[in-house]
């Protein structure tokens, strides 16, 4: 009975996070949260203190037990990329293994990003009242704050910044000890970090006359902020001016205001005028014309992702994650009829290979994303135009990628034209022998793709894959002259052979006139 079950904890700056759902309906059965504050010791780059790292490992304890109780045997631990970034990070994955014999999993701020928007862009689709119009899901943790835009209900792009409330916070004492008008010293600062939100696909709506809304998602201090202001737990939402009105009126309230008027936990008082003026920048930058809260949190994407991976769903956000690396090729200037009819091919290649590489749905994205993102080092230079692609792609970010999957994609992208990796051990000796295997794999697929258009000029449209004894066969399907796709190919196929130890031979056949 209990296999259905799984349970998810969380730890970040904050605390620890517990949630136990049944996945076949995705319905709670249990919810337990635990503050713990270690966002002081973090941004203030000190070591995690060992009472605070016993306090989290104490609580993970009892999380056990309650799943103990319920019978759940399915669970895994994850970790915040602010927690990550701890000096002591090692340590502390250490002593919670030690305490609980449970590995943590540490999130990148973009998988986090990915995970807390699940939740609500369900409802953003369902919902008939945003057909037409744009709506920001706006992500503000302690050290960093995300935004995706949804049009129309469908997903558009999402963008984040190493800005929150805790480091305005740093800044904002600094200030007020300098300058006479720290709070407008501080509304340019936040300005500035937010700049680049411009450069992006959503700052197309800023010039827009049509007013946009913006959901804020697990802010819930702020959200209980609101209504006790506001006398009313009436409506989930605030319009735009009355938010303005409150955060003048509290911009000089007093600690003790803020506590017994509007029952703000004591901890939360340095946040709240740094989290109160970075939500009203985002406001005016946006033109929001209300906002909206929600309590959709990483843990419920997490779930999502293992309904989804154990087949009780089919609740699939992948297609966000193509969309965002789609907006990157674009933003590189990518020839679309070149990579779509490679991305194409490749992944044909993926499936049918699949007896060969015995890889999976996860290792099919990462295929996917470098097929779209392999020539964006073009933008930069042709010659060795792979190289600038790595480049790009480990410095660029996108939802619902961990730093190691951009690593992987990132070397595929290097070795998808003529390097192979046993070429160049110095680069690749840095990658864990599993990594080495899955990016030859890939690599190797994605190099007979593109052979197979390699002048573009799309002589092929349709290919068919078979697996023989000793050799893969991939048959094209055209009546044009392939002689130079047959020479590109014998070249690139080297790779392949080394890869799988099979040979990969090339046949035509015509296509009969309709």
């Amino acid at each position: 009975m209990a296999v259905k079950y799984y349970g998810v904890m969380m730890v970040n700056v904050q605390g620890s996070e517990l949630l136990i759902v049944n996945l076949k309906n995705l319905k709670p059965l249990e919810h337990v949260k635990k503050d713990i504050n270690l966002g002081d010791d973090v941004y203030q780059d000190q070591p995690v203190k060992y009472e605070s790292v016993n306090r989290v490992s104490e609580a993970l304890t009892g999380f056990i037990q309650i799943l103990n109780d319920y019978g759940v045997t399915n669970y895994k631990l994850f970790g915040s990329n602010a927690l990550h970034q701890a000096i002591n990070s090692d340590f502390i994955a250490d002593q919670l293994f030690l305490h609980t014999g449970m590995n943590i999993e540490w999130l990148s701020t973009s998988e986090e990003t990915y995970f807390r928007n699940q939740n609500i862009s369900v409802e953003l689709t369902k919902d008939k009242q945003n057909d037409k119009r744009t709506t920001f899901l706006v992500g503000i943790t302690s050290g960093n704050t995300a935004i995706t835009e949804f049009k129309e209900g469908k997903f558009v792009d999402s963008t984040s910044f190493a800005l929150g409330p805790i480091k305005i916070a740093e800044d904002l004492q600094s200030l007020r000890q300098t300058a006479p008008n720290s709070i407008g010293l501080l509304n340019d600062y936040i300005d500035s970090k937010l700049n680049d939100f411009y450069i992006g696909n959503p700052a197309s709506v800023v010039s827009s006359k049509v007013p946009t809304k913006i959901i804020l998602l697990g802010s819930l201090p702020l959200q209980r902020l609101v209504e006790n202001y506001e006398h009313t737990k009436a409506s989930d939402t605030i319009t735009a001016s009355d938010f303005t009105g409150l955060v003048d009126d509290l911009v000089d309230a007093s600690d003790q205001f803020l506590i017994e008027r509007l029952q703000v936990d004591p901890d939360y008082i340095p946040l709240v005028l740094p989290e109160l003026l970075l939500t009203r920048r985002i406001l005016r930058l946006t033109n929001a014309s209300e906002i909206g809260f929600s309590d959709s949190g990483v843990v419920d994407g997490l779930v999502n992702q293992e309904a989804l991976e154990q087949g009780y769903s089919k609740r699939d956000f992948t297609p966000e994650i193509i969309r965002l690396a789609l907006n990157l090729s674009k933003h590189y200037d990518v020839e679309p009829v070149h990579r779509d009819l490679v991305t194409k091919f490749a992944l044909h290649l993926f499936d049918q290979l699949k007896p060969l590489h015995q890889l999976g749905r996860r290792e099919r994205i990462l295929l996917q994303v470098a097929s779209i993102l392999h020539d964006v080092g073009n933008y930069v230079g042709i010659h060795e135009h792979y190289l600038h692609s790595e480049y790009i792609i480990l410095h660029s970010e996108i939802i619902g990628l961990s730093r190691d999957d951009i690593r992987v994609i990132a070397a595929i992208a290097r070795y998808h034209s003529s390097t192979t990796p046993n070429e160049d051990l110095i680069h690749f000796q840095h990658i864990s022998a599993e990594s080495r295997r899955l990016i030859a794999k890939l690599a190797a697929i994605l190099r007979l793709a593109d052979a197979l258009d390699d002048d573009r000029q799309q002589k092929i449209k349709k290919i068919s894959v078979s697996i023989k004894e000793s050799k893969v066969v991939i048959t094209t399907f055209s009546n044009a002259n392939l002689a130079y796709e047959n020479w590109i190919f014998n070249t690139k196929s080297q790779f392949f052979t080394e890869a799988y130890g099979y040979k990969a031979v090339l046949k035509q056949r015509g296509v009969k006139a309709k």
